[in-house]
């Protein structure tokens, strides 16, 4: 037992779930200071600038990890400079696009001057840690991808918290951005540092591809649309409920939606651990292909579930010890978005599963009507329920987009499928 304890794979995936466990702590213990802190319509703001913030990231991104994960896994070191190399480009030309967006936004008076720059910096530095986290797992390197992770969305939580405690004046929106900002700054130094092993020499003779950029576009295109759809189903219903509700019940959302998002956060590093192997059992045999899965399945599903289960359990005496009692009307619709988490969370094994098989247009199909089901479930419940309805939307959801992708995968492991051939 000893020596099992000892290997390297054990003493990484220790460490990678510790740092999780962490970030995770983390998230929560920031959604309950920032309740407990600031007036629910400022929380409220800060749910509508996160939402804003993914799909600032989406458009940055365009999914091109997407094409360079299966790169990067196949190539020598040389090659993935290059790789990473277009792809940086790439985020430099939309990055520049996003800033000329925001200047413009500010001028026509859609966003506040001082948060433009504060909210560049943060899409910057958040961008970077993302694609950092994925290249560093791709690369066999988890342990440093999820300290990354911890230094980005938890360790600069406890800066804020003795801030906010000590320095009542600076009880705003504004620190929590700073800090947040600070922390995407940290991980990416050290995702620098963390690849720094490959040879970076070789830039000296760099130029970039543009052919391979288009064509890992034309390739991202599917995924564009899937993440689009994610992003419709996570933060689509925040913009209604400012609408309809108000933004101080808004900000009741997006407390129990911050720890919702944490769960998720944590569901998708395991997922991630796994990605890897998927794809190499997939293209080794059907055999492999299912014991892979079944582990993976087995592994999710019970670290969400319990995650879920003390979620579900701590929430109402971390109320009640915190004082945030006023939050407390929107219990039935956290124990909804619990269940609707837990569906999300499993739904990546299917996922995964088409993702190694290459295929992306099922992917598409299934986010995509998931989507849809979330903004016309959104639109017709929210109004006359409000944060229940927003609640049952996300259930319905996401029970959509598990029965979808978990048909076309169980499809595709037929026999006569390329897997099992």
């Amino acid at each position: 037992m000893t020596s099992i304890l000892r290997r390297p794979a054990v003493l990484s995936g220790v460490a990678v779930m510790n740092l999780r466990v962490l970030t995770l702590g983390s998230r929560f213990f920031l959604s309950l200071i920032l309740a407990r802190l600031l007036p629910a319509a400022e929380l409220g703001s800060y749910g509508l600038l996160t939402a804003v913030l993914a799909f600032a990231l989406f458009i940055v991104g365009l999914e091109f990890y997407s094409y360079t994960l299966r790169r990067l896994a196949t190539v020598g070191a040389r090659r993935k400079v290059f790789i990473i190399a277009d792809q940086l480009v790439l985020a430099g030309v939309m990055l520049s696009l996003a800033a000329v967006m925001a200047v413009l936004a500010a001028s026509l008076g859609l966003l506040p001057w001082d948060v433009v720059p504060w909210l560049l910096i943060i899409l910057v530095t958040e961008h970077i840690s993302v694609e950092g986290t994925r290249i560093l797992i791709i690369l066999s390197r988890p342990v440093r991808a999820y300290l990354g992770l911890f230094l980005r969305g938890g360790l600069w939580v406890a800066v804020v918290f003795f801030i906010m405690v000590t320095d009542p004046s600076a009880r705003r929106l504004e620190t929590v951005l700073v800090w947040w900002a600070l922390g995407g700054v940290a991980c990416a130094v050290l995702t620098a540092w963390s690849l720094q092993h490959l040879p970076w020499r070789v830039l000296r003779i760099y130029r970039p591809d543009w052919n391979a950029i288009w064509g890992g576009l034309r390739v991202a295109r599917p995924f564009m649309i899937t993440a689009f759809s994610a992003l419709t189903l996570s933060y689509f219903d925040r913009f209604l409920i400012e609408a309809y509700l108000g933004r101080e019940t808004l900000g009741v959302y997006t407390f129990y939606s911050m720890l919702v998002i944490g769960i998720l956060s944590f569901g998708t590093s395991i997922s991630h651990q796994f990605l890897p192997k998927v794809i190499a059992s997939y293209k080794t045999d059907a055999v492999a292909f299912r014991r892979v899965i079944r582990v993976y399945a087995l592994s999710l599903g019970a670290v969400g579930g319990g995650v879920v289960l003390i979620a579900a359990v701590a929430i109402w005496p971390a109320l009640v010890l915190l004082e945030l009692r006023q939050f407390s009307s929107g219990l039935p619709a956290f124990y909804i978005m619990l269940m609707a988490a837990l569906i999300r969370i499993m739904a990546d094994i299917p996922s995964y599963a088409l993702y190694a098989a290459h295929r992306d247009k099922v992917l598409l199909w299934c986010n995509l009507a998931a989507a849809a089901v979330a903004v016309i479930v959104n639109t017709l419940l929210v109004k006359p329920f409000g944060l229940v309805g927003a609640a049952c939307a996300s259930l319905l959801a996401s029970s959509v987009l598990l029965l979808a992708l978990g048909y076309f995968a169980w499809s595709a492991r037929r026999p006569d499928t390329p897997a099992t051939r």
